[in-house]
């Protein structure tokens, strides 16, 4: 009788380990969606690679695990950048906040444009990207090569 108790102990115990270790591979494979993300881009006068920003942002945001939030503030470009930035908004799918052009004044310590991106994003998790303190030169291209091409692990 003990080796009858035995016996359906083991093929208990096997039975479980069989479905353990299932479970453990079926995990493995399954896809899990990353944390929402909200990346806040603050930019003025980039008209020249404002639309590259925008279209490859939205082609990889299609193809990446992670659940992106594409929030994009013009700081009163006076370039073409709040036309191409509404032309695109009509295709792809993202938040724009526009505001208004505003002197310089040394006396301001607040940055207004930051300061209103984050209040539109939605996620807790913010990736911010202030293209205003790169030179104009430097094409946003090499700015977003490293996250492009490597992805967001």
């Amino acid at each position: 009788m003990y080796q009858t108790l035995e016996v359906l102990l083991v093929v208990i115990l096997a039975c479980y380990g069989v479905y353990r270790l299932a479970q453990d591979v079926i995990s493995a494979f399954r896809v899990q969606p990353g944390p929402p993300v909200s990346m806040l881009i603050v930019l003025k006068d980039r008209a020249q690679d404002v639309e590259y920003i925008i279209r490859r942002l939205a082609a990889w945001r299609k193809h990446q695990w992670v659940q992106l939030e594409l929030v994009v503030v013009d700081d009163g470009s006076e370039d073409d950048t709040a036309k191409i930035l509404e032309g695109l908004q009509q295709r792809i799918p993202f938040r724009l906040v526009a505001l208004e052009s505003h002197p310089k004044e040394e006396s301001r310590t607040v940055d207004q444009g930051m300061i209103s991106g984050l209040l539109h994003c939605h996620n807790s998790l913010v990736w911010l990207v202030d293209l205003r303190r790169i030179p104009t030169g430097l094409q946003a291209e090499k700015v977003f090569r490293v996250f492009f091409c490597q992805g967001w692990r």
